[in-house]
């Protein structure tokens, strides 16, 4: 009898938890993409009001922005400053797939796709870049949040059902 009920608890333990797992997961993409917003505008400013070098300020955003894309420009920055010989693009993508983000293939290509213009052009033309890479983020985010709305409430019910339905099946 104790090994049905603590069976049964654990089961609903572990559908509830994956079913929340799943529900954070949306609320993380969504917070992510207005971190890199933030970043991003962050290094507009640098770069075109104050003429900083990129390997600086890739480093003083990776200082001003929060985890985990904080921890994404400080490894930009690190490897330009290291000059280790490969290309701009190189170290973004390299950075970018190694962190672990909650941001779907078509979020990462918008940011992608900013490192290959990156130090390659005038201050004029990098900030028109980064202007349409924050306006491509801005419309993912609203995508991100209407998602949000949509399946967080789907996730954490779903769980936490199909928790008890296997219960019931079980028992």
């Amino acid at each position: 009898m104790w090994f049905k009920i603590l069976g049964s608890a654990l089961i609903l333990y572990a559908t509830t938890s994956y079913g929340f797992m799943k529900a954070q997961g949306y609320q993380n993409r969504t917070i992510q993409l207005r971190y890199f917003q933030d970043a991003f505008a962050i290094l507009q400013s640098e770069m075109t009001y104050g003429l900083t070098p990129l390997p600086l300020a890739l480093g003083k955003v990776g200082r001003m922005t929060k985890e985990p894309v904080a921890k994404f420009f400080e490894n930009v920055a690190l490897k330009l400053k290291g000059g280790e010989g490969e290309g701009m693009e190189t170290y973004w993508t390299n950075c970018l797939r190694e962190i672990d983000f909650s941001l779907t293939k078509e979020d990462m290509a918008i940011i992608e796709n900013l490192g290959f213009t990156l130090g390659r052009s005038s201050v004029v033309e990098q900030k028109k870049h980064l202007d349409l890479t924050i306006k491509q983020l801005q419309m993912a985010e609203k995508e991100s949040r209407d998602l949000c709305a949509k399946n967080e409430k789907m996730w954490k019910y779903l769980g936490f059902f199909s928790g008890l339905a296997l219960i019931l099946v079980l028992i």
